[in-house]
């Protein structure tokens, strides 16, 4: 009787042993954790990368365009080559001074805008569906004088070409005075953000930061 006893002791100690450890597991929720090991799970991709890549793709934005009509007057005053008598009861001949001047009318054209050429991962950071972008600041991307659009308005004097030259030269440097006066690349960055902004909402991202 008592070895039939130990007999079925020794299988009973094992069972509730188990019965043991399967309740201090569903205590712990050990299983759920290990029925966790077996479950597909999904797979995350930073999107970064691919953001940047169709952020390049459109490359240099231009956004802002100021077209201008310039007015340039410009005076130049010389010696004549050839001296003259002034007064008569001078033997010195003296130079004659000539005065000569000069008003030109020329359209222009002045365009501001964001290079994304060398956007990098460290100005893009994406998450789910939000997305963080570092924007270029806007610069100066072209100016343009219309050559065909250039007019005389005045001219007294002898001009060479050189001259003429020279003159139309400063009409770049006012032409970018007038830009800036009007705020042209403030104008610009406001609206390449918008352009941006709207991009990436087509993109499906819902959260969108660009500063």
């Amino acid at each position: 009787m008592k070895q039939l006893y130990n007999l079925i002791r020794r299988p009973l100690v094992l069972i509730l042993l188990v019965l043991a450890i399967i309740f201090i597991f569903l205590k712990l929720n050990i299983f759920s954790g290990i029925a966790n090991w077996f479950k597909a799970k999904p797979v995350l991709i930073d999107n970064t990368p691919l953001v940047i890549k169709e952020i390049k793709a459109i490359a240099e934005l231009n956004t802002a365009t100021m077209y201008q009509e310039i007015v340039l007057d410009s005076v130049a005053i010389s010696s004549s080559p050839v001296p003259v008598m002034i007064n008569p009861f001078s033997l010195t001949p003296r130079p004659v001074i000539l005065k000569k001047e000069i008003v030109l009318i020329i359209k222009g054209r002045v365009t501001a805008g964001i290079d994304l050429k060398n956007v990098s991962d460290k100005d893009v950071f994406v998450q789910d569906d939000s997305v963080s972008i570092k924007m270029p600041a806007a610069k100066i991307t072209d100016v343009f004088l219309n050559p065909s659009g250039i007019e005389t308005f005045y001219e007294q004097g002898s001009w060479s070409n050189e001259e003429v030259t020279l003159v139309k030269q400063s009409a770049r440097r006012k032409l970018l005075a007038e830009a800036d006066r009007q705020q042209l690349l403030k104008k610009a960055n406001a609206k390449a953000k918008a352009v941006l902004e709207q991009f990436l909402r087509a993109a499906q991202f819902k959260k969108i930061n660009i500063y």
